[in-house]
């Protein structure tokens, strides 16, 4: 986007010195794009923790699954009622501890997505500075041309009027 705009400018303002433009709220805009940067460290680090998340719940996912396909080959092997109770109450605390991984990643869903909408919101808030000071540009650069065809037309009614008197002081 930035680089849009200053290939933009630079066509705007390709004819007038632009060195002595200075945009009154850069400073403004530098602290958010400062902002926006952190927000962005923020979401990435939000994202890869809900990855995380989601990989260790396939993971107990998949311990789940192969207890239970071993519980249920022991039972058909009829298997001492300690050892099932044993390997019940392990498959139930797997169970529990998806579905804490799953409010956890619930938490962190609703995490990211507070943090993709501030990051949003932040960017459209610097594509609008962007644009102001594009247009602050602009009429900088109307500024100085209007500054440098009022100077060319004094230049040119000093010389014209310059010229019309030297004649009058030859007849003389």
């Amino acid at each position: 986007m930035n680089a849009g705009i200053n290939d933009k400018s630079s066509l705007v303002a390709r004819d007038v010195d632009v060195r002595g433009f200075v945009y009154a709220l850069e400073p403004v805009h530098r602290r958010e794009q400062w902002r926006l940067d952190k927000l962005m460290s923020a979401l990435a680090r939000s994202q890869q923790a809900l990855r995380d998340t989601e990989l260790r719940m396939e993971e107990m996912q998949a311990a789940h699954d192969e207890q239970a396909r071993n519980v249920a080959q022991a039972l058909q092997q009829r298997m001492d009622p300690r050892i099932h109770r044993h390997a019940l109450g392990f498959l139930t605390h797997l169970r529990d501890q998806r579905k804490q991984l799953n409010a956890l990643r619930l938490e962190q869903v609703v995490e990211r997505d507070r943090l993709r909408k501030e990051c949003m919101a932040l960017q459209l808030r610097l594509d609008g500075m962007a644009r102001h000071k594009e247009d602050a540009l602009m009429e900088f650069a109307d500024e100085v041309r209007q500054r440098n065809s009022n100077e060319q037309d004094r230049d040119w009614l000093a010389r014209s009027t310059g010229r019309r008197s030297r004649p009058m002081e030859s007849t003389r």
